[in-house]
Parts: C-alpha cells; structure tokens; sequence
C-alpha cells in the first residue's frame, strides 16, 4: 500500500470494459463489465462492487445513479421495473383534493404519492403504461373495500363511487363506503420504480464507479470520481480501435483550426411534464404542447432542453436571403455543417452561435465503423428571432473571467478518449463564450487579442 496518497491514489479505479448488450426485448438492456477487483491499480483498495450511472440525453451527462447499493458482479440487467405499493395511507388533510362538499363537485377525489400504472401482468415488453380503469387500483376504509368510480394514472388521482347502487338480492339501496376526518384510508397500486425508454431513436449512455472502503479511514467510503468513468452507449456495437480513435482525433484537429464555436441545447423527450397552466387532464387527452410555454419551450417537458453542451462545427456555407412570406419578410438561412461524434445530436436540437443567432437542427447522418459514431452531419436552419427557442436561458457566463483563452476539452486530459474529456454533470461550463485570449508575457497595451485557442497558437507561437 502506498504511503503518500495523492489524488491518483484516493479514488480505486473503474472498471474496464464496460459494454451495453441487447436482450432483444425493448427497454431492456444487458450491461456487463470486468470485475474492478483485478485491476492491478486497485490492490491498495478493498472494492465492494461498482455503481451503475446512466443518462438519457448525452455522453456529458447529466447522469442518475440506477443501482441502490454496491454491486459485487459484473452483470447487470436495466429495464423498466414496475412496484407495487401496499396500503399507502391517505391522509385527510394533504391527499385529498376534493371531499364531496364543494358547491359544483360532490366527487370523492384523492391523488396518490406517486403516478399510477398498470400491473406487469398488463404492460406488456416491460413498458410503464398509465392506469385508467378502477380494477388497477384497491381502496380501503376503515377495512372495508370501497368502491373506485375512475382513475387517472399520470397524476394518481382516484375518485370513489359517491352513490348508492341497488342490490339485486335483496332489493335495497347499499350505500356507498365513504370516509370520515377519522377514517383509516389506504390504497394499492402499481408504480414505476426504473423507467428505461425506447423508441424514436433513444440513446442510453452509462458510466461504471467502483466503490471501496478508504484506506485511510475505513468507516468511509470512496468512489470512483464520474468523470474519470468511460462512457458507453447502447447504439455502438463494438469498442473504438486506436485506428479509428486517431481518426477522430485528426477530425477533431481540423475542427479546431477552421471550424465554429458554438453552444448546443438537447431536446428532452422526457422529464417532468410541463401542465402550461392547464388542466393535468385536458393536457393529456390533447396532447399537445403550448409553442409559447416559456416553462418548457414548446417541448411538453420542464425545462425543455437540457445544455449548453461546448461543439465546434464545420463552417457555415450557405447563402442567406430574405423571403416575402404572408406573415411578412423573413431571413432564410440553411446549410450543412458536421461535427464530431459527442455529443450524438438529433433533429430539433437547436445550436446558438456566437452572435446569439439560433438555428434548429434537421435530419442528422452519422458516418460510423461497426457502430462507432465517427462523425456527425446535419443541416441548419435559422430561427427568427420570435421563436421560443431564443427564450431558452444560457445561464452562467456572467461570472466568466474576462479576457480568458477557454478549451471546448480539458488540456490536462489526452484526447479523444471520447466522453472521458467532459464533466458529466457541469458540462459547457468550462468552455462557455464569450471570451478573450490572453497573454501573460504581452503587455496589455500592445496585445492583439482573438477568440480561440488555435488564433492564440498561431499568433502567439
């Protein structure tokens, strides 16, 4: 064991060939991975397992821890679990939102702690489908099961039988079961536990931490930092050989001298769903998202998008021109830029440029070898400035030094390693325009200063 404990030193490693294999059933993934144990530079560790991290939007994050606690193998399968909840306790004065005594709404209604689906016995390929039929769910009061008129998965909300119906046996009215302030109300459902999505061109990213006890101090715990984690993703078939990891490099140098800063935002397809101010209810029968909703931008997702994300692409070579249109004079401006192979971008994505000029992306090629993404080719398209999407906050350069030269990769960091060169969860923030280059053995008076690390190599030497 090693007597100075450097940075190098106070983490165990991760593990090493971390691969996402098909189950051939969707939202099912098979994840494997070599045990971190056998990793000569972990000897000084006493690893316990690894933590699984995985992201639904890009390879620079942001991830969520998908394992509960250390695992001590090297397989594990992710796909949708579906829980159930046993006698969840109603209370009286927070569950419920309507209690039968409001001028125009007698109805009974209580909201679950979590959204309701259907049993795994009726959502078929693992798939999380919302409850909507009273036999999805079991009311209890007092001990007695009570009577479930409709039941609305998305936000939990369950209305009880508030009428007496007939008995045919005895031809008496029975009345309805209906609590009280005193009333002992539980309920059961199902609930998603792990959602994993599929469809429409879904990429799953994940990172492998290997957990151990600290040697210093055994009571605690240390864990591999994310960053320092290989990414890998269900789309590649096969690890990146060094043939074509220097391919990626030279691309990524030709980037460098002659191609364009910009900032991305990734469309989110899922997340917490943005109600616009409506009724969860009509939202979800219309199904249609509010263009002018400054809450998710006209994505049906708070928040929207998920960025910025630091990309050089390909200069711009298209022609602009103005158009009469009915609604008026519009700029139009689209051409085909490329760039590299992170972050996978898809269409609706939208980039904004420099002079804070947005264009939307369209339908995107990927140039790949056995399933590794080599490049990336889109078109782009300019936004006018009445779009939403120039509403979308880029938050965080107002504390940016100024002048200061900013890597769109870490320098201290070979690359491309791909995705090892980015911060999971902070990234963007340290490549983030606008910026200046500067020269400590130039005074300023006499500095001529640029915009880029390749303008400051060049000039500077």
């Amino acid at each position: 064991m090693p007597t100075n404990f450097t940075d190098d030193w106070k983490y165990p490693k991760p593990p090493l060939n971390g691969q996402v294999v098909t189950s051939f059933e969707p939202q099912v993934w098979d994840i494997r991975w070599d045990d971190p144990k056998m990793r000569p530079e972990n000897a000084a560790f006493n690893v316990l397992g690894v933590h699984i991290y995985r992201s639904d939007v890009s390879d620079r994050g942001p991830y969520q821890r998908i394992t509960p606690y250390p695992l001590g193998v090297t397989y594990y399968r992710d796909q949708t679990e579906i829980k159930l909840v046993q006698q969840e306790f109603v209370r009286w004065d927070t569950s419920w939102v309507s209690k039968g005594d409001a001028p125009n709404d007698r109805r009974w209604v209580f909201r679950t702690l979590n959204p309701i689906v259907k049993s795994q016995q009726y959502a078929p390929y693992h798939r999380a489908t919302p409850a909507n039929q009273p036999t999805d769910v079991e009311v209890w009061i007092d001990g007695e099961l009570a009577g479930v008129a409709g039941v609305f998965g998305p936000t939990g909300e369950i209305i009880l039988e508030d009428a007496g119906f007939l008995d045919p046996l005895t031809q008496k009215v029975i009345d309805p079961v209906l609590p009280g302030p005193e009333s002992i109300v539980t309920v059961t459902y199902y609930m998603v536990e792990n959602l994993v999505r599929s469809g429409l061109d879904t990429k799953m990213y994940y990172r492998i931490t290997s957990v151990a006890t600290d040697p210093i101090d055994p009571t605690q715990l240390v864990e591999t930092p994310l960053n320092q984690c290989q990414p890998f993703m269900n789309i590649a078939t096969e690890t990146i050989d060094y043939i074509w990891r220097e391919a990626v490099r030279r691309n990524n140098w030709i980037l460098q001298q002659g191609g364009e800063r910009v900032k991305v935002f990734l469309r989110k397809q899922y997340g917490i769903p943005c109600t616009h101010g409506l009724d969860p209810k009509t939202l979800e029968y219309a199904g249609q998202a509010m263009n002018s909703c400054q809450i998710c931008y006209g994505t049906s997702w708070v928040g929207g998008y998920e960025g910025p994300y630091e990309i050089i692409i390909g200069p711009e070579d298209g022609e602009r021109r103005i158009s009469q249109t009915p609604t008026g004079r519009k700029m139009e401006n689209t051409y085909e830029v490329w760039t590299g192979p992170s972050p996978l971008v898809t269409q609706r994505d939208f980039i904004v440029k420099q002079t804070n000029e947005r264009y939307s992306i369209g339908a995107v090629r990927r140039p790949s070898n056995r399933g590794n993404v080599l490049q990336q080719h889109f078109s782009l398209g300019y936004l006018s400035e009445g779009d939403i999407r120039y509403k979308v906050p880029i938050v965080g350069i107002a504390a940016l030094p100024w002048p200061e030269t900013r890597l769109t990769h870490d320098p201290d960091v070979p690359y491309p390693v791909v995705g090892t060169t980015y911060e999971p969860v902070e990234a963007g923030s340290r490549a983030a325009f606008p910026m200046e280059t500067d020269s400590l053995n130039t005074p300023n008076g006499i500095q001529q200063r640029g915009r880029t690390q390749t303008w400051r190599n060049i000039n500077k030497g």
